[in-house]
C-alpha cells in the first residue's frame, strides 16, 4: 500500500492478493481505478504531483509505469536483476532502482532517458532522496552514503551502522533522516542531520518494527510494528505515544491532515486519527466469530472463535461487563440469538443455551444497587436461575422494573407468549397464538408493568399480563391481547450497510466508506448499535466504526 499525490488530492493504491491494483480516493474511498499489471506487484511508490504509479516486479523483473488518470501503461523499465528498492526523488523528477547486484539506475521520469549507473559493491538494502533533489542515500548492509547523481561524486561516505539497515525515510520539513536498523527481535532509530551528516538522535526498541514514515502533520515518526501495534514517536526529546493493534501493519502512510493510512494484516486498509487517544481496550478482546446488539444497542454481545463463552460489552466503551461461558454445545445458529436479552439500568441478562438434547433459560446478575463493574465483572459468577424450556425464544425483553420476562417464540402458524418471573424463573402466564401465520417480531418494549408491545414490520400489537380473574382457583397469571396497531410511519433503519459491505448507506446514499474486507460475512459479523456500527473483521478483531454526516 502507498499514498500518491498531496493535499486533498491524494490517492491510496493498494496491491492486492487478485493481483490487481486498486486506487481509492483517500477523502471519500471510492474506488477511482482498477490496474491489472502483468506479474505481481512487489513494491510501489507514487509520482509527488500524482500522475503516476510505480510498480515494481519481481518475476520478469522491471518497472511499470501507469497513469493515475487513465489507468494506461505509460512505460516499462526493464532491469537485469532482482529490484530491491526503488524510490522517486522530492519533486518527481528522479527515479532510482537499487538491484540486488549492487548497482543504483536512475531515470528522469519526464522523458524515460537512463542517466549513468553506479556500483555500490554489495547488495543495495534501500534508497532514499534528500534535498536537494539530487542527492541519494544508498544503503548497503549495515552501512549508508549519500551520492550526487548529477556528477557522481560520493557525498558522504561511510556512515557504519550498529545492525544492518531496514529503512530510511527523509523530512523535508525537519531536513532530518531517519534510518532504521535492526537485529534479531529489535529495532533502533537514528537520525541523522542532511546537512552535516552528524549523527543527532537515536531510540532504541524492544521488538521490531514492520514500516515507519515522518508524519506530515506533526514533528515526529510513525511507525508499524511486527508485534502489533503502532507508535507515534517525537524527536529530540524522544516521546513515544503507543496505539495497540492485534495486527502487524505491514505499511503506513500519512495524509497531510495528520491521518495515518495503515495497511493492517488480516484487515485491510484503516485510516487512523491518532489525536483520539489509544485504543487499548481492543487488545483484551478475544478474536470473535459472531456479534448481536442487546439493549437497544448499549450492549453487543459478541462469541469467540474458540466458542467457550459469551462476552458482554458495553458499547460506549467497548469494555466487558460480563462473561457467559458456555454450556453445551455452542453451535451458535443464525437464525436464534444466544443472549437472548440484557438491560445495564436493570443488571441482568438472559442466556439460552442447548445441552443433552434439552433447551435451557438462565438468568445472569442480580437486581440490586451495586455497581456494574462491581456486579458484571467475571469472578466466581454463577447464573441466578437456569430452567429448562420447550423451544428457544426468538426475542425477549424486561419490564422496566425487571420483575418479568416477556418471551416471544416464532413458529409461523402457531406461536407463544411466555412471561416469566425473574427473580426465580418461575412461569406466570403463556399465550398460544393461534393465527395462520405471524410475522417475526422485531421486538419487546414495555409501556408499563403489565403493558407491553410486541413489534413487527407494518404493525405492533399490545398485550396485558394480569392476576387471576376473581372467583378462579387457578393462582397463576393470564396474558390478553388488546388490539393491534398500524404502524403508519413505519421506516427502515436510518443507516445501513451496502451489498458490498463496503458502504454505510441511508436510502441510495452513500454516508460512510467502509475500508475493503471490514466486514467478514453480511450475516453473523456486524450489527447496529444505535448509530454504531459494530463489525467482526476478517481476522476476528471487533471494530466499532462511529461517523457524523458533515453539515455541509
Amino acid at each position: 500500500m502507498t499514498t500518491i499525490g498531496r493535499g486533498s488530492a491524494t490517492k491510496i493504491a493498494a496491491a492486492c492478493g487478485d493481483r490487481t491494483v486498486r486506487i481509492y480516493d483517500s477523502v471519500a474511498g471510492v474506488l477511482r481505478l482498477s490496474l491489472s499489471p502483468p506479474h505481481p506487484v512487489q513494491a510501489m511508490t507514487g509520482h509527488t504531483d500524482g500522475s503516476i504509479l510505480f510498480c515494481t516486479h519481481r518475476e520478469s523483473p522491471s518497472i511499470t509505469l501507469w497513469d493515475i488518470q487513465t489507468g494506461g501503461l505509460v512505460h516499462t523499465f526493464i532491469l537485469e536483476t532482482e529490484a530491491r528498492d526503488t524510490a522517486i526523488s522530492l519533486n518527481g523528477r528522479y527515479l532510482a532502482c537499487g538491484l540486488s547486484d549492487g548497482t543504483v539506475k536512475v531515470w528522469e521520469v519526464a522523458n524515460r532517458t537512463e542517466r549513468p549507473a553506479f556500483e555500490s559493491g554489495s547488495p543495495i538494502t534501500c534508497l532514499c532522496w534528500l534535498a536537494p533533489e539530487e542527492q541519494l542515500m544508498v544503503a548497503n548492509e549495515a552501512s549508508i552514503h549519500i551520492r550526487d547523481i548529477s556528477t557522481g561524486s560520493v557525498l558522504v561516505h561511510g556512515f557504519n551502522m550498529q545492525d544492518p539497515v531496514h529503512g530510511a525515510v527523509f523530512s523535508q520539513k525537519l531536513n532530518q533522516l531517519a534510518v532504521v536498523t535492526g537485529s534479531g527481535v529489535e529495532s533502533s532509530i537514528t537520525i541523522i542531520d542532511a546537512k552535516t551528516g552528524a549523527f543527532s538522535a537515536s531510540c532504541r526498541f524492544k521488538q521490531r518494527l514492520s514500516c515507519f514514515t515522518f508524519s506530515q502533520s506533526v514533528k515526529g515518526l510513525v511507525c508499524g510494528m511486527m508485534t502489533g501495534g503502532l507508535e507515534s514517536i517525537t524527536v529530540s526529546p524522544w516521546l513515544r505515544t503507543r496505539f495497540d493493534f492485534p495486527a502487524m501493519i505491514a505499511s503506513v502512510s500519512t495524509l497531510s491532515n495528520g491521518t495515518v493510512v495503515a495497511n493492517v494484516t488480516g484487515s485491510g486498509i484503516q485510516l487512523l486519527n491518532l489525536n483520539e487517544g489509544s485504543t487499548t481496550s481492543q487488545q483484551d478482546l478475544p478474536p470473535s466469530l459472531t456479534v448481536q446488539p442487546l439493549d437497544e444497542g448499549r450492549i453487543v454481545a459478541i462469541v469467540p472463535t474458540d466458542r467457550d463463552r459469551v462476552v458482554l460489552l458495553e458499547t460506549a466503551t467497548m469494555l466487558p461487563v460480563l462473561t457467559i461461558p458456555a454450556r453445551g454445545n455452542l453451535s451458535v445458529p443464525l437464525d436464534r440469538p444466544v443472549v437472548l436479552c440484557a438491560s445495564l439500568e436493570n443488571k441482568v441478562a438472559v442466556h439460552c443455551f442447548a445441552e443433552g438434547g434439552k433447551e435451557y433459560l438462565e438468568l445472569w446478575g442480580l437486581p440490586g444497587g451495586k455497581q456494574i463493574m462491581e456486579l458484571w465483572g467475571f469472578v466466581h459468577q454463577r447464573p441466578q436461575w437456569t430452567v429448562q424450556i420447550v423451544r428457544p425464544p426468538s426475542t425477549g425483553s424486561f419490564s422496566p422494573t425487571c420483575g418479568r420476562l416477556v418471551t416471544f417464540n416464532h413458529g409461523g402458524v402457531q406461536s407463544c407468549i411466555r412471561v416469566w418471573n425473574t427473580h426465580d424463573g418461575g412461569l406466570l402466564a403463556e399465550l398460544v397464538l393461534s393465527d395462520t401465520w405471524i410475522a417475526r417480531p422485531l421486538d419487546i418494549t414495555f409501556d408499563s408493568e403489565d403493558l407491553f408491545y410486541i413489534h413487527h414490520n407494518t404493525y405492533r400489537t399490545v398485550y396485558f399480563v394480569g392476576d387471576t380473574p376473581p372467583n378462579s382457583h387457578d393462582h397463576s397469571h393470564w396474558i390478553t391481547r388488546l388490539r393491534k396497531v398500524p404502524v403508519v410511519d413505519h421506516s427502515p433503519r436510518e443507516y445501513d450497510v451496502d451489498d458490498s459491505q463496503e458502504w454505510v448507506v441511508s436510502g441510495s446514499r452513500r454516508i460512510c466508506w467502509i475500508p475493503p474486507g471490514y466486514i467478514r460475512s453480511a450475516q453473523a459479523s456486524h450489527c447496529w448499535a444505535g448509530d454504531s456500527l459494530v463489525m467482526v473483521v476478517q481476522d476476528g478483531t471487533l471494530r466499532k466504526l462511529t461517523f457524523r454526516e458533515s453539515l455541509s
